[in-house]
């Protein structure tokens, strides 16, 4: 981002990350699920050092610095860096443990749902027409 890109672009840009970062994410959940001793408890053993993790918290934190700019250059988008910032600390919460229960993995889709939600235009229909 640029003080000259336009505020379409921005939020094209920052969608991208988004997504990639959720892609990145589902990825790294696929490759580390784990059905443990018995049936009744499914979830993802995690190593937050392992360079998958590293590449994720490099990821997230590309997001979070093009936020801070992006609420430099739109102060007036609160909802939406506010949502992002959200999306943001989930994902860092979900990725840095060592274990990754279901709530867990639910609350990040959740608030990616409603961030993407706004992304397609519910949330941000007059953001996106400038």
């Amino acid at each position: 981002m640029d003080e000259y890109s336009s505020k379409r672009h921005d939020i094209a840009q920052l969608k991208f990350l988004c997504e990639n970062l959720y892609d990145e994410g589902i990825a790294t959940l696929d490759d580390s699920y784990h059905a443990t001793l018995d049936d009744s408890y499914h979830g993802w053993v995690n190593d937050p050092t392992s360079f998958v993790n590293l590449q994720l918290n490099e990821l997230i934190e590309h997001i979070a610095s093009f936020v801070m700019s992006y609420k430099i250059k739109y102060m007036d988008e609160s909802d939406l860096s506010e949502l992002v910032e959200e999306y943001l600390d989930d994902a860092y919460m979900l990725f840095s443990s060592y274990g990754i229960n279901d709530s867990d993995l639910r609350r990040w889709q959740k608030t990616k749902a409603k961030l993407f939600r706004m992304f397609s235009g519910e949330g941000i229909c007059t953001t996106m027409k400038t």
